[in-house]
């Protein structure tokens, strides 16, 4: 079977199947066929943990990605190398060969865009630290709780990876989880310095009974500057950045734009 006669026949087949799947999902059709999608996701889920936890492949920062857009990634581009494999050589050799090669693919498109979602995580707890540690020290000198203090500053900030991992440590207590576990699993679950050192602040607070307002402070101020420094550093890059754009698009255009006068004049003068 030739290339296209089987993608024009295998996506309408896939896209059938993907409506029936949704269809009995939706339905009230008893079973395991109704479950089928959670159980999929939840496996996925579970294989997720294992890969960013795992000592060959440790990926800092995977347990902070929730999305398994990854895995869907992999998955097609495994399905794509097997489909293309199977429609130009549908022999059996060749067809071992595509499905290992494409498995091959499929792993490497998953743990590459797996490290890139755990490296925006950690950039956006980096840029969420600041303010959250800044509201977190005027709630202290307010008279709240460290307790209170972290489940109000996880629903003042912004939706996102800072905030969830602040309400977990606020329902660390109401599970039973002692607050120096909550810490510790928080501190291995983000590979950031600054964050790390939030948290040092906390425990010794709770500890030793000092006062966090002023050392969280002038630790947001430090973070804040840390910012600024890095923004001066990407600003400095972009001019290097734009350089390869600037030779290759806009340059021979204006180049061309200026001699055309010329060329076509020197064009005509050869011409006669």
């Amino acid at each position: 079977m030739k290339a296209i006669p089987f993608l024009s026949f295998g996506i309408p087949l896939f896209i059938g199947f993907f409506l029936m799947v949704r269809f009995f999902q939706r339905s009230s059709f008893p079973g395991r066929v109704s479950r089928l999608p959670d159980q999929v996701v939840a496996a996925h889920r579970k294989a997720q943990s294992r890969l960013v936890e795992g000592k060959g492949f440790s990926i800092p920062g995977g347990m902070l990605v929730t999305s398994l857009r990854g895995w869907l990634a992999g998955e097609i581009v495994w399905i794509f190398v097997l489909s293309v494999s199977i429609a130009f050589d549908p022999s059996f050799p060749s067809t071992i060969l595509s499905f290992f090669l494409g498995l091959g693919l499929g792993f490497v498109t998953l743990f590459f865009s797996v490290r890139e979602q755990a490296r925006k995580q950690v950039e956006r707890i980096r840029s969420a630290l600041p303010v959250a540690s800044f509201l977190f020290s005027l709630l202290l000198e307010a008279g709240m709780g460290s307790h209170s203090a972290f489940r109000e500053v996880a629903h003042a900030i912004p939706d996102g990876p800072l905030s969830r991992e602040l309400d977990e440590i606020s329902r660390a207590r109401m599970l039973g989880i002692s607050r120096e576990e909550a810490l510790e699993k928080s501190r291995r679950r983000v590979p950031l310095d600054d964050y790390r050192i939030f948290l040092n602040l906390v425990r010794q607070g709770e500890r030793l009974g000092v006062g966090l307002s002023r050392a969280l402070r002038e630790h947001s101020s430090k973070m804040l500057e840390g910012e600024g420094y890095r923004a001066e550093a990407a600003a400095q890059k972009a001019a290097v950045k734009l350089l390869f754009p600037l030779v290759v698009f806009i340059f021979p255009a204006v180049v061309l734009i200026i001699f055309s006068p010329i060329i076509l004049n020197v064009w005509e003068m050869w011409g006669q």
